[in-house]
């Protein structure tokens, strides 16, 4: 039909030229952008895709500049580490040189005052050692957690709780073998018992020694070693673990002698007695019968320096109330505790069982009465009276416990020799920090290298998603750019064909 009111050749050349328009404006953008999708209606699934992916590229990237991070506080930390190696190795050399008996007493002085400046330089780095406002040597950082991966929980954790100040470092068991105390006078048969009448005593002495993990072994006046069921019966148990207390223990109104403690260099000035705790002015190993009236002081311990928790201040620091306890009977076969101004002690703040190993300001009869070893030396008469248990020697209180690097005095023989044995100590301290921290740094360089590669791989992936094909979007342009232009010219040729029915008309 031939007519001028409807011209359906124009109106599909319009379609179609409305088409080619909308290809090239797409191909036009995404060569601009060089991205496939640019809105969620390009590719609704590949657009949410994509951006998963762009945040987990994100988050490992990040990932890989922490850990950077964390390595380079790892070499700050192992740089300190080296200048306190360093120190120390220079004090173990002062102290092999004191040790030499062709040095005089003046000798060492000199040679003490250069580990004196040592040690002073092991606290200034320790101190001093700093990375992005933290301290990384002195055990203020803490466990520092770095978020490593893209997601929750995929962190690291670094330990720097070790503080390597020289009040930190020296310390460690006493080597197995060495003596830590001894009770002499004693007079037992060969399972612990005392003897009686004129029976000769197979025990009269009881050496005890390290064994070199925190525990104890026990020889006889002959070197020979006790049975495990004197040991049991003596003193509860045949072995006794690191930091336990080793109670003697007899039955009621039996003396088997003294224990004497001898003060470990780690207790630095401390010096304690208790005499006679157990007994009412008893001396000698003599026994009282019956129990103290309340108020009589069964014993004082002295020299020492402690705050109000009964916790250790250093001698040179300020902060020490309590210097002195005094142990009074109740009347009831227990406690009471003064301090050296005559004021009652409570536990609060756990004063009293700080110092003794009991748990309460007040023992009932029969109740264990224990100095804590790490007060200082304990001299305590054995004599029962109605005590389960009488003394004790605690592995942190041993003669043979090296002292402290901050504590090192190499002006004596023995100074020196204890200073080796605690410089191989911290030495022993820094390397396990050292191979700690190279682990660590190791962990954090495989994670920064695994993580780039797996953030290229993603790269990938989501380029294949998101990404335009350069050669596919050019051949679409130049596709898109004919049909534009064959589709203006029919348009033109459409709109002109409802002319020709004038002719018609002529």
């Amino acid at each position: 039909m031939l007519g001028i009111n409807s011209n359906i050749n124009s109106l599909v050349a319009q379609q179609n030229l409305n088409g080619s328009q909308n290809a090239l404006s797409q191909a036009i953008t995404r060569l601009s952008s060089g991205k496939r999708i640019n809105s969620a209606a390009d590719d609704a699934a590949g657009l949410a895709i994509s951006t998963r992916m762009q945040t987990q590229i994100n988050g490992l990237n990040q990932g890989v500049s922490n850990a950077n991070d964390g390595v380079s506080m790892i070499q700050t930390a192992t740089s300190g580490l080296s200048q306190i190696t360093s120190s120390l190795q220079r004090i173990r050399q002062l102290a092999v040189q004191a040790s030499s008996g062709s040095l005089s007493t003046s000798d060492q002085q000199a040679l003490q005052q250069e580990v004196t400046q040592q040690i002073a330089e092991v606290n200034r780095i320790a101190s001093q050692t700093n990375y992005n406002g933290k301290n990384v040597l002195d055990g203020s950082a803490g466990n520092i957690s770095f978020q490593v991966g893209a997601n929750v929980g995929q962190t690291i954790n670094l330990n720097l709780t070790q503080s390597l100040s020289a009040a930190s470092l020296g310390t460690g068991l006493p080597t197995k073998g060495s003596t830590l105390g001894q009770l002499t006078g004693l007079s037992l048969d060969s399972s612990g018992a005392a003897t009686t009448g004129s029976a000769t005593p197979a025990v009269t002495t009881i050496n005890i020694l390290a064994d070199g993990k925190g525990g104890f072994q026990f020889t006889d006046q002959n070197n020979q070693a006790l049975s495990s069921t004197a040991v049991t019966n003596l003193f509860g148990s045949t072995t006794a673990g690191s930091g336990t207390a080793l109670a003697l223990t007899a039955a009621a109104g039996g003396a088997l002698g003294t224990i004497t403690s001898v003060p470990a260099a780690a207790s630095a000035a401390t010096t304690s007695s208790v005499n006679a705790i157990n007994t009412a002015n008893a001396g000698n190993g003599s026994t009282v019968a019956g129990r103290a009236t309340a108020g009589t002081v069964l014993g004082t311990v002295t020299g020492l320096s402690l705050d109000s928790n009964g916790g250790y201040i250093a001698p040179n620091e300020s902060g020490a109330t309590i210097t002195s306890i005094s142990v009074l009977s109740d009347g009831a076969g227990g406690f009471t505790f003064k301090d050296q101004n005559g004021n009652a002690l409570s536990n609060t703040g756990n004063v009293i069982t700080n110092v003794f190993s009991i748990n309460a300001a007040t023992t009932t009869a029969g109740a264990s009465l224990t100095l804590n070893g790490t007060i200082g030396t304990a001299t305590t008469n054995a004599t029962t009276q109605g005590l389960a248990s009488q003394s004790s020697i605690n592995s942190a209180n041993l003669a043979n416990v090296p002292p402290r690097v901050a504590d090192i005095d190499i002006s004596t023989t023995a100074g020196a020799n204890q200073a080796m044995e605690s410089i191989d100590n911290a030495l022993a301290t820094v390397n396990n920090i050292q191979a700690s921290l190279g682990a660590a740094q190791n962990r954090f360089t495989a994670i920064s290298t695994t993580q780039q590669a797996q953030a290229t791989n993603l790269s990938q992936a989501q380029s294949q998603i998101q990404d335009a094909n350069f050669a596919q979007e050019t051949a679409n342009l130049s596709k898109a750019q004919v049909l534009q232009q064959a589709g203006i010219s029919v348009l033109a040729q459409a709109n002109s064909l409802p002319q020709q029915v004038l002719k018609l008309l002529q």
